[in-house]
């Protein structure tokens, strides 16, 4: 049986792995141990009961879903019972069936004797998303029943369970899509850069950082743009004040920041982010700034090229360097070939695109730019 402190201190680490804060299998062990229960599992399913996933402490994740996905499982006579639990609700065997007898089963001892396990205490959980779930504790026949005292303890910490699950569950899904972003900016061939409410940098992606450090009319001076400009540094200044400060969603608007090198100007673009961004006392993103840069060329990577068409290496580096500078005598010269391989080469690159000719190739492929 659990103590007050002992509880508290579990209900503390559920919500702590719901956090990221731990992993859940060192909570699984955590629970393990003090239930003096070796085998513990989360199972989380579709609406129709497919297990999609699996946390599992005294067996690998492998072999549990492996088990969940088998033949074996699905025809286990204990497997109605568990599934009708309404969602919320603690069960255990002798709750749901007559245990002796269910157990006279030749299924139920062959799924018994597959994952070495004999009684269920659990918990029926409501998830994200209409899907289901279920955590449980599985005694072995040596461990046997779960005793009053763990049942009544589990009932306590079961609505702190299906909670913390839930909450994982929603934050694994953020991070993951906020890291999907961040890399996806990161690999922007253009500029990205997000401020926070008091103007401070929260993300700069890798060609905006070149951009601000190449000192070529655009850098950041004390956390704030400056150009060689002033009137070009008072009106981009003047748009992130705008975006930040607004109590409305302000309009944003664009600077063009011309270049002491000669080379063609940047286009900065200001953007306040949507209002429902900006919550959790500022943390959240304000402004987004837009670094375009028009004498950069816009390239599309051998990856992409292959990938998409089926180009092989030196199918890819002649069409790299065709939408580079838009000449086949230059683009062979630079890819490292004769003229007429080149040729060869374009042909092929034709009938696999299905376009029509070199300026067709160069349109079509420079849409794969990044």
């Amino acid at each position: 049986m659990l103590s007050h402190a002992e509880h508290d201190k579990l209900v503390a680490e559920l919500y702590g792995a719901a956090a990221g804060d731990l992993p859940w299998s060192a909570l699984l062990a955590t629970i393990a141990s003090r239930s003096r229960i070796d085998h513990n599992v989360i199972n989380v399913a579709d609406a129709n009961w497919k297990t999609l996933a699996v946390e599992v402490h005294g067996k690998p994740v492998e072999v549990a879903l492996e088990h969940y996905g088998s033949e074996l499982y699905a025809n286990d006579p204990r497997l109605p019972y568990l599934q009708g639990v309404a969602a919320g609700s603690v069960y255990y065997d002798h709750l749901l069936y007559d245990v002796e007898a269910i157990g006279r089963d030749r299924r139920t001892r062959d799924c018994v004797d597959a994952i070495g396990v004999t009684y269920q205490l659990g918990v029926s959980l409501r998830l994200p998303e209409g899907m289901r779930g279920a955590f449980a504790l599985l005694p072995t026949a040596r461990e046997g029943h779960a005793s009053d005292a763990m049942i009544a303890a589990f009932r306590r910490l079961a609505p702190h369970i299906e909670q913390a699950i839930s909450i994982g569950m929603v934050v694994d899904s953020a991070a993951a899509s906020r890291n999907h972003l961040l890399e996806a900016l990161a690999r922007k061939a253009e500029g990205m850069v997000l401020l926070d409410r008091r103007g401070r940098l929260m993300f700069v992606n890798d060609a905006a950082r070149a951009i601000l450090e190449a000192g070529d009319g655009l850098a950041l001076v004390a956390d704030a743009f400056a150009t060689r400009r002033p009137p070009e540094t008072r009106r981009l200044q003047q748009l992130v004040h705008a975006a930040l400060s607004s109590p409305a969603e302000a309009p944003g608007g664009r600077v063009l920041v011309s270049r002491p090198s000669g080379r063609s100007p940047y286009v900065v673009s200001v953007m306040a982010a949507p209002r429902q961004e900006r919550f959790l006392a500022g943390r959240g993103i304000a402004c987004v700034i837009h670094i375009q840069d028009l004498a950069a060329a816009r390239l599309p990577s051998h990856e992409a090229l292959r990938s998409v068409f089926g180009l092989s290496d030196r199918e890819a580096a002649l069409a790299i360097e065709l939408v580079r500078c838009a000449s086949l005598v230059r683009a062979a010269a630079n890819a490292g070939m004769a003229v007429n391989t080149a040729r060869v080469h374009l042909q092929s690159i034709s009938r696999k695109t299905g376009a029509r000719g070199q300026a067709e190739v160069i349109q079509l492929l420079g849409r794969l730019a990044y």
